[in-house]
């Protein structure tokens, strides 16, 4: 039999392979135009948590209380324990982001280093409403109390130190400054990214014979 009669059926795995970058692209676009309207809530919402995130960021500031304290010793002084907690959350997925830019071959995923971008403004947006409260102490805490009633108050304490409780709203306002300007640059680059990325890898996609 001519093996001339099979050729025709080689195009259908290459049109599979064709059809995978494309939706991966618009997985991508999708996924970081919905971060919009998810910073428009955590801006907006009283306790500046992430829908579905919020659990996560909260266990996340927990271990950085401990992350500074461990066995017990407060290794860095007492206010790295108290501060280790919001630092922790802003800086944890900061490493993501450096994960994801660098490889020894160059960048990894500019797009997931976005993302993991605007999940770092988004909670410093946490940490600015936290920071905010420390005079006002009307949140409710994790222990089921809020700051007027219980001495746990992570910037209410922080600020004493500091001698700047009176500065606490001008401190938080400019952390929201901060969170607003990198969440605008980690959506933008973020969809530059996602556009360019089923691109750049149909272009490395193998020709089909």
């Amino acid at each position: 039999m001519d093996a001339r009669i099979t050729g025709p059926r080689l195009p259908k795995p290459a049109a599979t392979r064709d059809d995978f970058p494309v939706i991966v692209r618009w997985a991508r676009i999708v996924l970081t135009l919905s971060l919009i309207p998810l910073s428009w809530y955590t801006f907006h919402d009283r306790y500046g948590k992430v829908p579905l995130l919020g659990g996560i960021d909260l266990a996340i500031h927990e271990f950085g209380h401990m992350l500074f304290m461990p066995f017990g010793i407060p290794f860095l002084g007492h206010t790295m324990v108290i501060l280790g907690g919001s630092l922790t959350q802003v800086a944890l997925p900061l490493i993501f982001v450096a994960y994801f830019l660098r490889n020894g071959e160059g960048v990894r995923d500019l797009h997931a280093a976005m993302v993991c971008l605007w999940w770092s403004s988004m909670n410093l947006v946490d940490v600015a409403v936290y920071c905010a409260d420390a005079r006002a102490g009307v949140l409710m805490l994790i222990s089921g109390e809020t700051g007027q009633e219980s001495d746990g108050h992570d910037w209410n304490n922080l600020l004493h130190i500091w001698h700047a409780l009176n500065k606490d709203t001008v401190i938080a306002h400019r952390m929201r400054g901060v969170a607003w300007l990198v969440c605008v640059v980690s959506i933008g680059i973020g969809l530059y990214a996602a556009w360019n990325s089923g691109r750049a890898n149909a272009g490395n996609e193998p020709l089909p014979g």
